[in-house]
């Protein structure tokens, strides 16, 4: 059953990579030929030819059910317009005192899946399960295409959300009545807000609610990061550890009371009726935490395992792994796309053979070695999808599983039970003592991210690298007798020298950032780096120095950063900065408005440097300019090409480029100035400059309407070739003696991710 299910899953992987649900002559012609293979040669290789089909049913249910989800999407008629909306608030609601988040049902005038955000002081108190009329402009799946960074498009689309928008301001919005029947995320909603002021009693309280319903929206900033820094997160919110734990305790503890009852036992067994309370326990364990994606799956692998037993049948654990990775891959295909999917199947896979390798060993080496094995085994895994990690993270979790798993979990739960019951006190006390663990326990994190190696960050190149690494690791964990472990070795090395992006003495690369409406652009020479501009920052707290920035440089194993230019001072090339400045090094920093940025120089003419055979030159403002036309802007050059750096500058600045320098001027890409707006690109500035390539990075849809169609005009009649990050994502140039331009939306196109 494994190797169907892996089969299974292969079928599904496939699919997942194509760039459009069409299926090509190609692809058709090869899946028909392994179909009449199958059925020619079913009677001599019956378990390929079975394999086989697996492998084409998991292909095919993932193209069925993709094309369904994506069918429900928004028509293009409803979108970047004020429309009205009927519906029903279907999940929580996150509020603050600046905005209410949920997800919308709507049912008129079309029927979809929304993720609303109200932005109001008077906001009205929103509750799931309210029927609302609403005025909200909505928007077409979307998100920053970049190396590193999340992908929300994906995280949507498995999340099988129509589209996303915000609720206008209008008499319009009115409240029609409330859905009186029982819901999940009704119940969530009566625990939440009655456990609500206890929670703001606690330093942890957040995490306690996320442990009870698998909300994470009130866990603490700072103590969220704790968590990261020590790769401790799956502990704090509902996972498949929780589910499987609780589950555990309530089929043992009912089989221990039903073991008191000779007359019983002799009729049905404990392990039976074990099993009936365990099921009863996930199930209801995992309606509280919303039924998610995390959630149903570790209740499919719960069921798999208590309805083998209740059944009686004597499965290996293998094959009850390959049921229940079957299971949920037919429940919900999409689960590839999560991280949780891999994370809970494999470290699965890697306690049942740990369990057989270790059998006949006190239960105290057990717990130990598993853990240890599994906190060796993760790393390439948490490597490739986080693209950092914690040195300290088996010490960090073989101390924070016992007291998640244990004490605060457990007691969470129980004080939530005291609670319905209306037993104030005791559920009190419970969730005191629960969050007081948490405190102690934070302390010995706190210790441990502050170790100075703690930290290590690793930049994936291809799915090979991520192969290569389980393998090794899986030979390192093999019984030494096979010998195998320096292979292992060799793998391990080999993987971490391979750099297909290596840059030599006089190349360097120029990377601008998919940031939306802004700009943000990293250039790097062989031993150096320099970030130019950070992209924006929204009231929300949202900003893409966290967001894109950051996990770029940390991909690109950048720690420092050489120089910092922030051309100007508008949000959407400033906003992004602090975020940079408390994560990394920064040696120096220069710009043009070195009143908002304390410890920087002014951004001037005098300015040059070289880098590895790499020339810098700062080639405005020399003058007195104010506003975009005061933008840092920057030349960089090999002995062969060059990219021109404009920031802001409009037709003003231009022209006293033209009039002063317009011998530097000319460079084989230029960075399109003021993101493509009609004040800027005059068509003097362009024939001086005399480019190949123009980059501009703009905002998909934005309201401003960049890149202006008059300049897209202007850049094809110069035969420039224009490139958009709204519609290329992140744009990678590497100049060496012949220009490469790798553009990050297109080189990972796919059927469900927005394409131009």
């Amino acid at each position: 059953m494994l190797i169907f299910a892996i089969n299974f899953l292969l079928g599904i992987i496939v699919f997942s990579y194509k760039s459009t649900l069409d299926i090509s002559y190609l692809e058709f012609s090869v899946f028909l030929a392994i179909f009449l293979l199958v059925f020619a040669t079913f009677s001599h290789f019956k378990a390929v030819s079975i394999n086989l089909g697996f492998f084409l049913l998991g292909f095919a249910w993932m193209g069925v059910f993709s094309a369904y989800v994506l069918e429900s999407r928004v028509a293009d008629e409803f979108l970047y317009k004020p429309i009205n909306i009927y519906g029903e608030i279907t999940s929580l609601v996150e509020a603050d005192d600046k905005r209410s988040k949920f997800i919308f049902t709507s049912k008129k005038p079309f029927e979809s899946k929304l993720k609303l955000s109200w932005y109001a002081k008077n906001t009205p108190k929103l509750k799931t399960g309210d029927f609302y009329n609403l005025v909200v402009k909505l928007k077409q799946n979307n998100s920053f295409q970049n190396s590193g960074g999340f992908d929300f498009e994906k995280y949507l689309f498995y999340e099988q959300i129509d589209a996303t928008g915000y609720v206008r301001n209008s008499p319009d919005n009115k409240f029609i009545n409330h859905n009186s029947d029982l819901s999940i995320n009704s119940v969530r909603a009566k625990i939440r807000d009655g456990l609500l002021p206890l929670f703001n009693k606690f330093s942890f309280g957040g995490v306690l609610n996320a442990l009870i319903i698998g909300d994470r929206s009130l866990i603490d900033k700072n103590n969220w990061e704790l968590f990261t820094q020590t790769n401790t997160t799956h502990l704090s919110v509902i996972s498949g550890l929780h589910i499987g734990l609780i589950s555990g305790f309530v089929f043992l503890f009912a089989g221990f009371i039903w073991r008191r009852c000779s007359s019983c036992i002799a009729k049905v067994p404990y392990q039976i009726i074990g099993s009936y309370f365990g099921l009863a326990s996930a199930i209801i364990y995992a309606l509280i935490a919303g039924l998610s994606i995390p959630t149903q799956r570790a209740l499919i692998m719960a069921s798999v395992v208590f309805i083998s037993l209740i059944l009686r049948r004597n499965h290996s654990s293998w094959q009850l792994y390959g049921i229940a990775l079957i299971a949920v891959l037919i429940f919900n295909p999409l689960s590839i796309f999560s991280i949780g999917f891999w994370l809970s199947f494999y470290v699965v896979a890697v306690i049942i053979y740990a369990l057989d390798r270790c059998k006949g060993k006190h239960w105290a080496y057990q717990l130990l070695y598993i853990q240890l094995l599994i906190s060796i085994a993760t790393l390439p895994l948490i490597a490739w999808f986080f693209a950092s990690g914690s040195v300290l993270s088996p010490i960090a979790n073989l101390i924070a599983i016992p007291v998640f798993s244990f004490i605060t979990t457990p007691l969470a739960l129980i004080g939530a039970i005291f609670h319905a019951f209306g037993f104030e006190s005791l559920s009190y006390l419970s969730l005191l003592i629960a969050n007081e663990a948490l405190e102690a326990l934070s302390y010995v994190l706190k210790f441990i991210s502050s170790v100075s190696f703690n930290t290590w960050n690793y930049g994936h190149n291809s799915n090979l690298e991520l192969i290569l690494l389980i393998i090794a690791v899986f030979l390192l964990l093999i019984p030494k007798d096979l010998k195998l472990r320096i292979v292992a070795l060799v793998l391990i090395i080999s993987v971490f020298l391979n750099n297909p992006n290596k840059i030599n003495n006089n190349e360097f690369l120029v990377t601008t950032l998919d940031v939306g409406q802004g700009l943000a652009i990293v250039v790097k020479t062989k031993d150096h780096a320099l970030l130019f501009d950070t992209g924006a920052s929204y009231p929300s707290g949202f900003n893409l120095g966290n967001a894109v920035v950051i996990p770029y440089l940390r991909s690109q194993h950048i720690n420092q950063l050489d120089k910092v230019i922030i051309s100007h001072g508008d949000n959407d090339h400033i906003g992004g900065f602090k975020s940079i400045n408390d994560a990394l090094t920064i040696n120096e920093i220069i710009t043009s408005v070195p009143d908002k940025i304390p410890s920087s120089i002014s951004c001037n003419t005098a300015q040059n440097w070289s880098w590895n055979d790499v020339y810098f030159e700062i080639l405005h403002p020399k003058d007195k300019f104010t506003g975009n036309n005061a933008s840092c802007v920057i030349k960089v050059s090999n002995n062969k090409h060059s990219v021109l750096l404009s920031a802001d500058i409009e037709k003003k600045a231009e022209n006293h480029l033209i009039a002063t320098i317009r011998d530097k001027l000319s460079s084989s890409v230029l960075i399109v100035p003021h993101h493509g707006s009609k004040t800027s690109s005059t068509i003097d500035f362009l024939q001086a400059v005399n480019p190949k390539h123009a980059i501009v990075s703009a905002g998909f849809k934005n309201r401003f309407n960049h890149p202006a169609s008059k300049v897209v005009k202007r850049y094809n009649n110069l035969n420039i070739n224009l490139l958009n990050t709204s519609c290329s994502g992140q744009i990678d140039i590497y100049i060496g003696n012949k220009i490469r331009i790798n553009e990050y939306r297109q080189d990972n196109a796919r059927y469900y991710l927005r394409q131009c």
